[in-house]
């Protein structure tokens, strides 16, 4: 007989969790389209490292929810987010990234903005735009911020500090501090599926058994430790036996130097809502986040950090090693969220209990006027 069959008559069972959400947010598109606007809307999203920005006129493009922005360096040296659109007829200014030189020019009529966002040139100003003021008309100002060598960006000039957005996470990571690492690769990959397929496999603690039982094996599920910060979410787990040599998940490249003991020898896996994850080892540090394309597709930008002697193609087949293992579980699910016989079966008590207050975290976050499935279930 088990410890656990011999629990006292009193103990009252703990409830299982429950999945909240409906097949229908993961392929209908009014729900698509509102979670862009709650969710994603009025949000910090990593958008480039600091890396990519150094020098004046550097810049990085992203697109915040609807908001397309641009992070440029000014030639004082400052980093400023604006949002990336001219003010004379709304034209994107900028793609990609890159440097521009002296200024930001928009091709359609040739406005000029200076690397602050002032408006420098408007052609034929004195007599087809007369009593205009240039000073009225600069770019509009977002927020940025960096953090540990991560930038992000926010649509709103006077948006809320970013440690609100990271809450309990950086507590979390132990001696990892992705600062003092470089940023040595980045991945673009393509997933048929909605976005929230992705993260709750990233907070699933029962898949790792099963669905990585050869990236991840040398690992030790059943020390798994994970607490819930808010709507955020932090894990860590140990090697099975310590030997760190003979872990598939390394690849024999440098290790990360300012880790201590327990990071050496053990990995983690976080979660900043709603859609940037987060992998620690001992010798990457990797950001990966979901980016909704479409109800039923998703982009998922990998970014790895390590030492800046690191073999990088090593690191970064590491990290999709399992990230592809992901990618094809979630695609398989999406396939089947349209089906009239589609229904989500019972949770592990505590390994699927992550998703639980994922879906939480969602529904608080869209709001009591989230579209509505038929009979009121949202």
């Amino acid at each position: 007989m088990s410890p656990s069959d011999l629990a006292e008559p009193s103990a009252a069972p703990r409830a299982a969790p429950d999945f909240l959400l409906p097949p229908r947010a993961y392929y209908a598109a009014d729900w698509y389209e509102w979670e862009q606007a709650t969710l994603f809307g009025a949000r910090w999203a990593l958008v480039a490292a600091a890396d990519e920005l150094t020098e004046p006129g550097d810049y990085v493009t992203a697109t915040v929810g609807r908001a397309p922005l641009v992070m440029l360096v000014g030639h004082d040296g400052e980093l400023r987010a604006f949002h990336n659109l001219c003010r004379h007829r709304g034209m994107v200014l900028l793609n990609g990234s890159g440097r521009v030189e002296r200024s930001v020019n928009c091709f359609y009529h040739q406005w000029r903005y200076a690397l602050d966002g002032a408006l420098e040139v408007v052609p034929q100003r004195k007599d087809q735009f007369p009593g205009l003021d240039v000073d009225d008309w600069g770019l509009l100002p977002a927020s940025v911020a960096v953090w540990e060598g991560l930038v992000f960006a926010h649509p709103d000039p006077a948006a809320p500090p970013l440690a609100d957005t990271l809450r309990g996470v950086p507590e979390h990571l132990g001696s990892h501090h992705p600062g003092l690492l470089r940023q040595v690769s980045v991945c673009r990959l393509e997933a048929r599926c909605n976005w929230k397929l992705f993260v709750e496999n990233h907070v699933d603690v029962y898949h790792l058994w099963h669905l990585h039982a050869s990236t991840l094996g040398d690992f030790d599920h059943t020390r798994f430790e994970h607490v819930q910060t808010g709507p955020n979410w932090a894990s860590y787990e140990p090697l099975k036996h310590g030997d760190l040599a003979g872990a598939a998940l390394t690849r024999g490249t440098d290790q990360i130097g300012h880790l201590d003991e327990r990071d050496r020898h053990g990995i983690g896996a976080h979660l900043v809502f709603p859609n940037l994850m987060m992998a620690t080892a001992a010798e990457f540090f990797a950001t990966y986040v979901a980016i909704p394309q479409s109800p039923g597709t998703s982009l998922i930008e990998l970014r790895m950090r390590a030492e800046a002697g690191a073999d990088a193609e090593a690191i970064t087949d590491a990290a999709l090693s399992f990230i592809h293992e992901d990618i094809r579980a979630c695609e398989a699910v999406q396939r089947a969220v349209t089906s009239p016989a589609f229904r989500v079966g019972p949770l592990a008590l505590d390994h699927e209990r992550p998703i639980e207050s994922f879906h939480s975290s969602v529904l608080a976050g869209m709001g009591p006027t989230a579209p509505m499935a038929p009979g009121g279930v949202r």
